[in-house]
Protein backbone atom coordinates (compact mmCIF):
# COMPACT_ATOMS: atom_id res chain seq x y z
CA UNK A 1 0.00 0.00 0.00
CA UNK A 2 1.40 3.06 -0.69
CA UNK A 3 0.77 6.62 0.80
CA UNK A 4 -0.86 5.20 3.49
CA UNK A 5 -0.44 5.14 6.95
CA UNK A 6 0.55 1.09 7.92
CA UNK A 7 1.11 -0.32 11.37
CA UNK A 8 0.89 -3.41 12.45
CA UNK A 9 -1.75 -4.77 15.13
CA UNK A 10 -0.21 -5.34 19.13
CA UNK A 11 -2.73 -7.86 19.14
CA UNK A 12 -1.28 -10.27 17.02
CA UNK A 13 2.07 -9.31 16.34
CA UNK A 14 2.35 -9.98 12.71
CA UNK A 15 5.55 -10.90 11.53
CA UNK A 16 7.24 -11.64 7.91
CA UNK A 17 5.74 -14.92 6.66
CA UNK A 18 2.65 -14.84 8.37
CA UNK A 19 -0.93 -15.12 6.12
CA UNK A 20 -1.77 -11.44 6.89
CA UNK A 21 -5.11 -9.21 6.45
CA UNK A 22 -5.49 -5.51 6.33
CA UNK A 23 -8.21 -3.73 8.13
CA UNK A 24 -9.23 0.03 7.28
CA UNK A 25 -9.38 1.89 10.25
CA UNK A 26 -11.46 5.38 10.50
CA UNK A 27 -8.70 8.16 10.14
CA UNK A 28 -5.65 6.17 11.08
CA UNK A 29 -4.60 3.98 8.06
CA UNK A 30 -4.54 0.29 8.01
CA UNK A 31 -3.54 -2.05 10.49
CA UNK A 32 -2.24 -5.39 9.13
CA UNK A 33 -3.61 -8.24 11.54
CA UNK A 34 -2.88 -12.17 11.28
CA UNK A 35 -5.79 -14.09 9.74
CA UNK A 36 -5.61 -16.24 12.91
CA UNK A 37 -5.93 -13.20 14.80
CA UNK A 38 -9.01 -13.57 17.43
CA UNK A 39 -10.23 -9.73 16.70
CA UNK A 40 -10.28 -10.77 13.21
CA UNK A 41 -12.29 -14.17 13.64
CA UNK A 42 -14.63 -12.02 15.65
CA UNK A 43 -14.87 -9.23 13.94
CA UNK A 44 -18.58 -8.15 13.25
CA UNK A 45 -20.10 -8.82 9.93
CA UNK A 46 -20.41 -4.62 9.90
CA UNK A 47 -16.77 -4.55 10.14
CA UNK A 48 -15.73 -7.46 7.75
CA UNK A 49 -16.28 -4.90 4.38
CA UNK A 50 -13.12 -2.88 6.08
CA UNK A 51 -10.80 -6.02 5.10
CA UNK A 52 -8.51 -5.85 2.56
CA UNK A 53 -6.06 -8.79 0.88
CA UNK A 54 -2.74 -7.55 1.94
CA UNK A 55 0.91 -9.60 1.88
CA UNK A 56 4.32 -8.77 2.47
CA UNK A 57 6.66 -7.03 0.55
CA UNK A 58 9.95 -8.89 -0.45
CA UNK A 59 12.34 -9.97 2.03
CA UNK A 60 15.45 -7.32 0.23
CA UNK A 61 13.03 -4.69 1.12
CA UNK A 62 12.73 -5.80 5.34
CA UNK A 63 15.86 -6.40 5.76
CA UNK A 64 16.98 -4.95 9.34
CA UNK A 65 13.61 -4.92 10.46
CA UNK A 66 12.52 -6.78 13.37
CA UNK A 67 8.92 -7.45 14.35
CA UNK A 68 7.46 -8.30 17.67
CA UNK A 69 6.88 -11.81 18.75
CA UNK A 70 5.15 -13.15 21.59
CA UNK A 71 5.01 -16.64 23.12
CA UNK A 72 3.24 -18.49 25.81
CA UNK A 73 5.60 -21.31 27.30
CA UNK A 74 3.40 -23.89 29.32
CA UNK A 75 5.89 -26.18 31.63
CA UNK A 76 6.12 -28.49 34.23
CA UNK A 77 7.73 -25.81 37.16
CA UNK A 78 11.36 -26.70 38.09
CA UNK A 79 14.50 -25.28 39.07
CA UNK A 80 16.35 -23.95 36.23
CA UNK A 81 13.38 -23.44 33.79
CA UNK A 82 13.74 -19.76 33.23
CA UNK A 83 17.71 -19.89 32.65
CA UNK A 84 17.26 -22.83 30.15
CA UNK A 85 14.62 -20.90 28.44
CA UNK A 86 16.65 -17.29 28.66
CA UNK A 87 20.01 -18.92 27.41
CA UNK A 88 18.45 -19.72 24.03
CA UNK A 89 17.65 -16.16 23.33
CA UNK A 90 21.09 -15.35 24.57
CA UNK A 91 23.02 -18.10 22.31
CA UNK A 92 20.85 -15.93 18.80
CA UNK A 93 21.45 -12.50 20.44
CA UNK A 94 18.44 -11.92 20.99
CA UNK A 95 17.00 -9.36 24.32
CA UNK A 96 13.76 -10.41 25.37
CA UNK A 97 11.26 -7.35 25.48
CA UNK A 98 9.30 -8.55 28.53
CA UNK A 99 8.83 -12.19 30.36
CA UNK A 100 6.31 -13.01 33.21
CA UNK A 101 5.78 -16.44 34.24
CA UNK A 102 3.00 -17.50 37.12
CA UNK A 103 2.84 -21.27 38.56
CA UNK A 104 -0.26 -23.29 39.37
CA UNK A 105 -1.12 -25.21 42.52
CA UNK A 106 -0.56 -27.93 40.31
CA UNK A 107 3.25 -27.12 39.47
CA UNK A 108 2.17 -26.24 35.98
CA UNK A 109 4.53 -22.75 34.78
CA UNK A 110 3.12 -19.80 32.32
CA UNK A 111 5.51 -18.00 30.81
CA UNK A 112 5.12 -15.22 28.90
CA UNK A 113 7.51 -13.99 26.77
CA UNK A 114 8.19 -10.83 24.44
CA UNK A 115 10.90 -10.44 21.73
CA UNK A 116 11.72 -9.21 18.36
CA UNK A 117 12.93 -11.24 15.44
CA UNK A 118 13.74 -10.99 11.89
CA UNK A 119 10.93 -13.50 9.92
CA UNK A 120 9.18 -16.98 10.81
CA UNK A 121 11.69 -18.82 10.30
CA UNK A 122 13.53 -17.22 13.12
CA UNK A 123 10.30 -17.73 15.36
CA UNK A 124 10.07 -21.13 14.41
CA UNK A 125 13.57 -22.08 14.99
CA UNK A 126 13.09 -20.35 18.75
CA UNK A 127 10.15 -22.29 19.28
CA UNK A 128 11.48 -25.47 17.90
CA UNK A 129 14.65 -24.90 20.51
CA UNK A 130 12.10 -24.23 23.67
CA UNK A 131 10.09 -27.79 22.47
CA UNK A 132 13.11 -29.27 23.32
CA UNK A 133 13.52 -28.22 26.71
CA UNK A 134 13.39 -30.99 29.27
CA UNK A 135 9.69 -30.40 31.14
CA UNK A 136 7.86 -27.89 28.29
CA UNK A 137 4.42 -29.21 27.80
CA UNK A 138 3.32 -27.07 25.21
CA UNK A 139 3.80 -23.69 23.09
CA UNK A 140 1.41 -21.25 21.47
CA UNK A 141 1.88 -18.18 19.74
CA UNK A 142 -0.20 -15.03 20.76
CA UNK A 143 -3.28 -14.26 18.76
CA UNK A 144 -4.84 -11.20 20.04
Amino acid sequence: IHDVAVRFSKCCNPIPGDEIVGYVTRGRGVTIHRTDCINVINMSEEDRHRLIDAEWQAPDNTAGERYMAELNVYAYNRTGLIVDISKIFTERKIDISALNTRTSKQGIATIDISFEVASKEELNGIIEKIRQIESVKDIERTAG
